[in-house]
């Protein structure tokens, strides 16, 4: 299956003073398992689509499609095809705000409904993912990590939501 960006443009504060246009007519497939790179220069448009890829945004044109499912659309298929994308914003360390490591890895997961010994055992398989020892830092507040650290833990805490596709922002 793949992700599909047909055609999209996105305008950011439209009808405004501030109007602006991030993106204009893109189009490429992501397909599961590979490996891509999106480079520009800083305000090309990069964290824009990175943002589109699991609906953060929507297109003010043109679809984002997950596994064949547009993910503007409502009801219960486009809520699971967003949850199939994981997305690490740009400053992951900025996503971190509970009170340990534990918790903050279980975020996600516990959330969405999984039970506690499953979201249990998603976190220690993506602290040891990202090379963090589970007994070391389950209770250390995440603030009280180096930069590196908070980073891995940020990416761990998208990695136990189990998603299809992974995005690096």
């Amino acid at each position: 299956m793949s992700i599909e960006i047909k055609n999209i443009s996105y305008t950011y504060m439209p009808k405004t003073a501030f109007e602006h246009q991030a993106l204009k007519n893109v189009s490429f497939t992501l397909n599961e398992g590979e490996v891509t790179a999106i480079a520009g220069h800083t305000g090309s448009g990069k964290s824009t689509i990175v943002q589109h890829l699991n609906g953060l945004l929507h297109p003010t044109d043109g679809q984002v499609l997950v596994d064949g499912t547009d993910l503007a659309s409502k009801g219960d298929e486009a809520v699971k095809a967003r949850q199939l994308v994981g997305l690490v914003f740009q400053y992951p360390e900025h996503q971190l705000f509970e009170e340990t490591v534990a918790k903050d890895v279980g975020f996600g997961p516990k959330n969405l409904g999984v039970s506690e010994e499953e979201t249990e055992k998603r976190v220690r398989e993506a602290l040891e993912f990202v090379d963090l020892d589970y007994d070391v830092f389950k209770d250390v507040s995440p603030f009280q990590l180096s930069g590196g650290q908070k980073r891995r833990v940020a990416i761990a805490g998208v990695l136990a939501l189990k998603p299809k596709y992974l995005v690096l922002d």
